[in-house]
């Protein structure tokens, strides 16, 4: 277990954001998790926000930990998260966690004392949370593989290919009840390293042209208010004009060249 000046002094040579050790440490706690998951399992695939962070290099913090599940059964992710609590406390976390299924998989881990510990919180009792989501995929594709090295670590995960990644952030931006910053951040960095899965968008929501999905989120731009959402990111970036990505989303999307 690593204690926080060891991960400051981790983040100052990568050039991480020194301003937000909690967000530091969290991320630190989300690659113990993730080490201990891929030396458990080859059912989960790495998706979502923080698989952008970890292997694109996103300039966010993100909070949970989702996967795509191929295959992995109710009996297996118990089993799973169970080695993953053991594995956590043998360095030394006070770690409780706890597993619902409801559709998907989600377990909550919550590890003691640390808030209080390094002064996030004058409350002793405050526990760090991190959530992991599993959802079942049925789109045929094959995983990739990437090697993370962080904190003193090193492993591989499996991830999906970018444009499924890409793909999957559309699907959010388009669907959530609430929309969520996050996804047009995301939407913006991915795009500038890669083309949405048409088949993916096809089967999911329909959506089988760039014209149409261009379309889509022009129309869901008219409902979202930008500089709220923007608001509600900023205390993830590690720099502060990257609230651009989300203020200047709907002009981005309008100056997209898509073929009709």
């Amino acid at each position: 277990m690593e204690d926080l000046n060891s991960i400051l002094r981790y983040a100052k040579g990568k050039n991480y954001p020194v301003h937000n050790p909690r967000g530091l440490y969290v991320e630190y706690l989300q690659y113990e998790i993730l080490r201990s998951i891929f030396r458990h399992t080859t059912k989960l695939s790495f998706i979502g926000g923080t698989a952008l962070r970890m292997i694109i290099h996103t300039q966010r913090f993100s909070e949970d930990l989702d996967f795509d599940n191929f295959g992995l059964s109710v009996d297996e992710f118990d089993i799973l998260t169970q080695k993953v609590q053991n594995d956590l406390a043998e360095l030394g976390f006070q770690v409780q966690f706890r597993n619902v299924f409801k559709g998907a998989y989600h377990c909550y881990f919550k590890f003691s004392d640390m808030l209080f510990r390094y002064g996030f919180s004058p409350h002793e009792n405050e526990k760090i949370l991190v959530r992991l989501d599993t959802v079942k995929q049925d789109f045929g594709f094959i995983p990739e593989i990437a090697v993370l090295e962080n904190f003193g670590m090193f492993f591989e995960v499996k991830h999906n290919p970018k444009d499924i990644l890409l793909s999957q952030k559309f699907i959010a931006a388009l669907e959530r009840n609430r929309s969520k910053g996050r996804d047009f951040y995301d939407i913006t960095y991915l795009m500038g390293i890669t083309k949405p899965n048409l088949d993916y968008l096809k089967q999911k929501i329909g959506i089988g042209s760039l014209s149409e999905l261009k379309e889509k989120l022009l129309e869901r731009c008219k409902e979202v208010n930008f500089e709220e959402m923007a608001k509600d990111v900023a205390p993830f970036l590690f720099d502060a004009r990257d609230a651009v990505r989300i203020t200047k989303f709907k002009q981005y999307i309008e100056q997209w060249e898509v073929q009709t």
